[in-house]
């Protein structure tokens, strides 16, 4: 905690001497609930309050060149009893059998930048195919390490970073990056961004090395048109993912392919896609629960597991004709034909129900709930029911 602690407190002090300051702060109370249809497995979840600051600064130096800080602080206190089980919401300590009753995250970052291109060292809030910030959770998942990003021309940005160490959304510390507990020293990356055609087409390269565990190559594919008063956007995603010979996590050998087509008319779209999980091995992912955000539907269960074949279908209703801000999105997943230990023949679904509501103008601009409402089941233990209420409130100064 003493590097990301001691940067934050070095941010601190220099954004008080910054020309240019921003500070954004989320509240956040969440009330979340899963319940097992096994009678066996007792229902978790928490009822927690949850503050995330975060100030942005810059000290001009010359006419192109400047001085960057960043600081978080995160906090999340519980207002529930402790059931004594594991949500993964809080931390929770397997030998105690105790949910923290409140856990916070601090960190910083410093760095330079000159024109449109900027280099900083610190806390790193990335968006990658493989290391991605989760804006879903009570607290957010963040990483330390050395990030370079640079616009290179109005089309094409360039990021290439090394993160070595990340703290979970349940967590505190910052510690190794890890899959299946299996550690890293570190994740080396170059993230190339395009668009074209009249931004219609933005395409996505990624190379990655996670050290010691695997490579990771990912190419993505997004296309928005407009056809009189009919809208098309298709994504597409492809990942192909290899162990570097150390083989800790055992013989990984992946490909994923998905495609999303998506049709809207008025205030109603319709998605209908594809996922399918191609060798004997299941997609890895970070530990921590860290979502791969960039797949073409990223849900609850995944569906990332060896040989799975699985059909998306989403509806979302944009309902500000009935309630200014109001959005709601049902959604379908049918997983098929998934490997377990090298045996195939396991199905799974999910189906999800989501509405969002945000205002937008006056003086409660920046007030939001959500409700998510999710069933998920499988062919093994594990069908459950979960509910999430969250209440947010944002603002700036």
């Amino acid at each position: 905690m003493a590097v990301p602690l001691l940067i934050a407190m070095a941010t601190v002090v220099n954004c008080a001497y910054a020309k240019e300051m921003s500070i954004d702060v989320t509240l956040k109370n969440l009330y979340a609930d899963r319940d097992f249809d096994d009678a066996t497995n007792p229902p978790v979840g928490s009822w927690s309050q949850g503050i995330i600051a975060r100030a942005k600064g810059e000290h001009e130096l010359t006419q192109d060149l400047a001085l960057t800080f960043t600081g978080s602080v995160q906090y999340a206190q519980r207002l529930s009893n402790d059931k004594h089980l594991n949500d993964m919401i809080l931390p929770f300590d397997p030998v105690t059998k105790e949910q923290a009753s409140n856990y916070n995250k601090i960190a910083g970052s410093i760095g330079a930048k000159y024109k449109q291109h900027q280099l900083s060292w610190g806390e790193q809030w990335v968006d990658t195919p493989l290391a991605t910030t989760d804006y879903s959770r009570q607290l957010i998942t963040i990483y330390q390490g050395l990030l370079y990003s640079g616009q290179l021309n109005e089309q094409l940005k360039l990021d290439v970073g090394y993160l070595d160490k990340y703290s979970p959304r349940n967590e505190e510390e910052f510690r190794k990056l890890s899959v299946n507990k299996k550690e890293s020293d570190g994740l080396t990356y170059i993230d190339l961004k395009h668009k074209a055609f009249d931004r219609k087409l933005q395409t996505q390269i990624f190379v990655s090395e996670l050290e010691d565990l695997y490579n990771q190559y990912s190419i993505g594919l997004d296309y928005k048109n407009s056809i009189d008063q009919f809208r098309l956007n298709t994504k597409f995603r492809y990942y192909y993912t290899e162990e570097t010979g150390d083989e800790l996590l055992g013989y990984i050998d992946n490909q994923y392919f998905g495609l999303m087509q998506e049709f809207g008319y008025g205030p109603n779209t319709i998605g209908l896609g594809l996922q399918k999980i191609q060798g004997e091995s299941n997609f890895p992912m970070l530990d921590g629960a860290v979502p791969v955000l960039s797949y073409v539907n990223w849900t609850q269960g995944t569906f990332n597991k060896a040989n799975e074949l699985s059909y998306h279908f989403t509806f979302n209703h944009d309902a500000s004709w009935l309630v200014p801000g109001l959005n709601l999105l049902a959604r379908y997943v049918d997983g098929q034909n998934y490997a377990i230990n090298g045996q195939k023949g396991y199905d799974e679904s999910e189906f999800d129900f989501i509405a969002n509501y945000r205002i937008t103008e006056g003086k409660l601009k920046g007030l939001g709930f959500q409700w998510l409402n999710l069933n998920y089941k499988n062919d093994i233990q594990g069908d459950y029911t979960e509910n999430r209420f969250f209440t947010t409130y944002s603002f700036k100064f």
